[in-house]
């Protein structure tokens, strides 16, 4: 099947107009670039990297890729097999990509020191095109979706999507916000939210505290705050942080993972499936054990760790907190 025969296809039974922009392009024209199309089709690939300056030595500034920008993927011999949407780029320097995006592009071990070595060999690539790469250069880093595969029916209506804070969905944050002061409900997983009304402050935050480059504050801990957005109507329906490096009081007591769902949008299954994704991604930092906590009272934060596997180790008290919290273990 060509670009055209499977975007025509693909617009006809998801309703889009034949008209909207799209490119068909290849991960390579090789074995390597198949293995990378079939962990996009394995749900493993949902990111890819480019250099910026190469979009700017060829006056392509006008290309850079946004979101809400389809492609068709096509295979190394040139048939078109799915298509995909992107759902948030952004520039950072290659030195301050973080973590989640390394884990989003799917190769190897998905770990950042992993997407550092394979893309600073490709990246160097481009001095034959006289663009000099170093670890401040810029990288547009790219999210998207699998939208539609050739013989295949589309994703389910609740499938997640899991989004690092930006500006993209300002509203959303500020939504969800609003929502969880409303009801009174408590910001686990959440980072700073609460106390920034802004969501430019909130999302610089989120970003500053995943920079792997950044020197470590007094508490030595860094992190990953994941958005969690229902697809078919791009809703934030929860937030959680990931934890990769740890305080003491997290060792001790809070663990590696917090996370809250909308209260609107709970009762839905949503929290066992992103507790799911968390310990899907801290495999990336090569972790065998995981530790999160509850408060004996939450019956169903309980019930969406022990079907994550969590084996109950003991309950502490967190003076500083006032609360009592138990402990679990979950091997990954």
């Amino acid at each position: 099947m060509t670009a055209e025969q499977l975007w025509t296809e693909y617009c006809s039974k998801k309703g889009i107009d034949i008209n909207t922009p799209y490119e068909a392009w290849s991960f390579g024209e090789n074995e390597e670039g198949d293995d990378l199309l079939r962990l996009v089709l394995a749900g493993k690939k949902f990111g890819t990297a480019s250099l910026y300056d190469a979009y700017e030595a060829e006056d392509a500034l006008d290309e850079l890729p946004k979101a809400g920008d389809y492609s068709v993927l096509l295979n190394s011999k040139n048939e078109a097999v799915c298509v995909i949407k992107n759902y948030d780029v952004y520039i950072r320097k290659f030195n301050e990509v973080p973590p989640y995006h390394a884990y989003s592009e799917g190769e190897g071990d998905r770990s950042l020191k992993y997407w550092r070595e394979v893309h600073k060999e490709f990246f160097e690539e481009a001095k034959e095109d006289g663009i000099e790469f170093t670890e401040e250069s810029r990288v547009v880093c790219e999210k998207f979706s699998l939208e539609y595969t050739f013989g295949k029916e589309t994703t389910a209506d609740d499938e997640l999507l899991f989004i690092e804070p930006s500006m993209i969905f300002a509203d959303e944050i500020t939504a969800y916000r609003q929502e969880m002061l409303d009801v009174d409900s408590s910001f686990d997983g959440c980072f700073s939210m609460k106390r920034m009304p802004d969501p430019k402050e909130y999302v610089d935050y989120c970003i500053g505290w995943a920079n792997p480059s950044r020197v470590a504050d007094e508490h030595g801990a860094w992190g990953n705050v994941l958005m969690v957005f229902r697809k078919s109507d791009m809703k934030m329906v929860g937030c959680m942080q990931v934890h990769n490096v740890l305080t003491q009081r997290m060792k001790d007591f809070t663990g590696h993972v917090g996370y809250s769902v909308r209260p609107s949008e709970r009762e839905k299954g949503y929290a066992k499936r992103m507790l799911a994704k968390s310990l899907d991604f801290l495999t990336a930092f090569g972790f065998k054990e995981v530790y999160v906590s509850c408060v004996p009272t939450n019956i169903a934060s309980r019930k969406t760790i022990l079907a994550n596997g969590g084996e109950y180790i003991e309950t502490k008290y967190l003076e500083c907190d006032n609360v009592n919290l138990e402990r679990y273990r979950i091997c990954i």
